[in-house]
């Protein structure tokens, strides 16, 4: 589904147990790709709080890469999957997998990284990492809340 055919979504659609965006770093907007997401998280019914959450966590891990591997970045692919008790965000890009670990408390405001890295470690149930034959997957998973 590309983002012509998802922004014709209304709030009483379907709902839909999968969604990728292709994301061309040179020609895609953040707000495109938030208005595709929150779309695809409104049909599904996720409450407020965990979209902004998830929200947050897609924005800042595209703009990781866009940020710290700005010569290599030319696609990321961002794909959410619902499924009955929680959201998996399959987020692949085409930079080299540098391995990472989280801060264990958040970065001071001085500090110019690793804020988000650690917003993500207390938000996510679940975050994976791993190389792939074209670059770097990052997997995140979290619960749904009870309707």
């Amino acid at each position: 589904m590309n983002s012509l055919q998802m922004n014709t979504l209304s709030m009483n659609a379907k709902p839909m147990d999968s969604l990728q965006i292709n994301i061309a770093l040179n020609e895609m907007t953040p707000e495109q790709v938030y208005d595709d997401i929150e779309a695809f998280f409104i049909v599904n019914n996720i409450d407020s709080q965990q979209r902004f959450k998830l929200m947050l966590c897609i924005l800042e891990s595209v703009n990781n890469v866009v940020q710290h591997c700005p010569e290599d970045a030319e696609t990321v692919t961002v794909m959410l999957q619902n499924h009955q008790d929680n959201i998996v965000i399959d987020i692949l890009d085409n930079t080299k997998y540098v391995k990472l670990s989280a801060p264990q408390k958040c970065p001071e405001i001085t500090q110019p990284n690793g804020r988000g890295l650690w917003i993500m470690e207390q938000w996510m149930d679940q975050i994976e990492k791993q190389a792939t034959v074209l670059g770097t997957h990052l997997r995140l998973s979290m619960q749904k809340q009870p309707a």
